[in-house]
């Protein structure tokens, strides 16, 4: 039964920092047909990139447009939120506890939340975000590894529909620790948490050696990789796949997907801000709502 046209999702845009691309891309994606064809798009935040804000008036721009992205994503306004880059220095001064895009998020929502970063069918979540690398180690504990594993499984079910999903969980030290001679992270923190995910039916190997363990990513073993920090991750899939990276945010009451590359303010105005990026979050986000 013919039961009349489809009604297209409104989708969220948050432009970013106007002092950087975000503002030039986002309306670079927004004049494509193909991408206009794909939903209505509600944007948050100024059209064109401004460099001669202040810093904080910049921040400020950046702190409303984001606060009321949320709180239409909230209030079912918006099926989704697609965010352009920002600068996180320049909004710790306004907002002293901004850390990224992700934490303010999960904050605003008071929800536990998994990063993790899709390209082509290459999919790897991590465990910790915007740390320190000297404090990666020190943060890691096995509830956390866990919650990670079990967000990854459940986002691979809801949003991809592979219903038994195949996860791989990378050591922390080089070699997963070599037994113990290079680092007792992987047998004292790592492994029970894959042990309890396991004995709750997920399919996973691990914990597996960083340096090798993307090369059978690639190859199609895993729907996932559980990635212990934050380079660890990213390097290889932005190396594989530099301007089709994008990040889904989960945990979240609404879909996040966001940018996978920073405000690149030297490229504002000289006609190479490249919106491709950006166009792979939307499609990305329209594919999953």
């Amino acid at each position: 039964m013919d039961q009349g046209p489809r009604t297209k999702k409104n989708i969220g845009i948050t432009t970013g920092d106007p002092k950087g691309v975000g503002p030039e891309i986002v309306a670079l994606a927004l004049e494509d047909p193909e991408i206009n064809a794909l939903a209505e798009f509600r944007v948050f935040g100024p059209l064109e990139s401004n460099q001669k804000l202040s810093d904080e008036e910049a921040a400020k721009t950046v702190l409303d447009s984001l606060n009321r992205a949320t709180k239409a994503a909230l209030d079912k306004e918006i099926a989704a939120m697609v965010t352009a880059p920002v600068n996180k220095a320049r909004l710790r001064l306004v907002d002293k506890n901004f850390i990224g895009h992700t934490e303010f998020f999960a904050a605003w929502c008071n929800a536990p939340v998994c990063a993790m970063f899709v390209a082509r069918n290459w999919r790897v979540s991590l465990v910790t975000g915007h740390l320190p690398l000297g404090q990666v180690a020190i943060k890691l504990n096995a509830m956390e590894i866990l919650k990670t594993i079990r967000m990854t499984a459940e986002a691979l079910q809801r949003h991809f529909h592979i219903m038994e999903p195949r996860l791989a969980v990378a050591g922390l030290n080089p070699h997963a620790g070599e037994q113990g001679m290079l680092g007792d992270e992987e047998t004292r923190i790592i492994q029970p948490a894959i042990q309890q995910a396991r004995k709750e039916g997920i399919l996973m190997d691990g914990p597996l050696s960083a340096d090798t363990l993307f090369w059978q990513m690639t190859q199609g073993r895993y729907d996932a990789v559980i990635a212990m920090y934050h380079d660890q991750g990213l390097i290889p899939i932005k190396t594989l796949a530099f301007k089709e990276a994008v990040q889904l945010t989960y945990g979240l009451p609404f879909l996040r997907v966001s940018v996978d590359h920073g405000t690149a303010e030297d490229l504002v105005g000289t006609g190479n801000a490249d919106p491709s990026n950006l166009k792979s979050a939307i499609r990305l986000a329209c594919q999953l709502i």
